[in-house]
């Protein structure tokens, strides 16, 4: 099964971002079940009504109700809430084959798991990092997940592009090659064609 977790509207309102790689992997995956889950509006906070843990129970719900292997993909807070998933997972012994996460962000105060590192419930992850960020950016959007326990085959490669475009947002920023090898890493383990 594929969970795809999506990032941050650019709007307070939380429009879906149905343009960007994990909408797309969503659309063409190979998994038999898969789950879209909306991302969160430009701010959010532990009382929103989409926050990183919320996002993490719905993918939590939806993954319990089968024993497949389970895939996730994220971009932003829906890639820290593919860390947090990791997490309530490894509470319930059960395994996640593989992450692929687009500049996983923890930027909302939902929840009290350390998502700098990923637990050892997920047995490969792939993190493509967005570099190019100013001092602003840095502090709004601070990447998570760049470390994990011992067991996790965490390969992270940095981008020379924005934390929006590394995940497709388009409008003109380059992604510096972030979808192509993504998808590539995503097509190894029959998450796409």
């Amino acid at each position: 099964m594929l969970v795809a977790l999506e990032g941050s509207s650019p709007t307070i309102f939380g429009e879906n971002n149905y343009k960007y790689y994990v909408w797309e992997a969503y659309l063409i995956t190979k998994r038999p079940r898969a789950r879209y889950i909306p991302g969160p509006a430009a701010i959010s906070m532990s009382g929103s009504k989409i926050n990183i843990r919320k996002m993490a129970d719905w993918a939590c719900a939806f993954i319990e109700a089968s024993r497949d292997d389970v895939y996730l993909i994220g971009w932003s807070r829906g890639a820290a809430a593919c860390i947090q998933v990791a997490y309530n997972l490894k509470a319930k012994g059960r395994s996640i084959e593989a992450m692929f996460l687009f500049d996983a962000v923890d930027q909302d105060t939902s929840t009290n798991s350390d998502l700098k590192v990923i637990p050892d419930s997920a047995k490969n992850v792939f993190h493509a990092i967005a570099t190019r960020k100013n001092w602003l950016d840095r502090q709004i959007f601070p990447t998570c997940g760049k470390r994990a326990e011992n067991g996790v085959n965490l390969v992270a490669k940095d981008f020379d592009t924005t934390h929006g475009g590394i995940a497709g947002a388009g409008d003109g920023i380059d992604d510096a090659g972030s979808k192509v090898w993504m998808w590539e890493k995503m097509r190894k383990h029959g998450v796409v064609g």
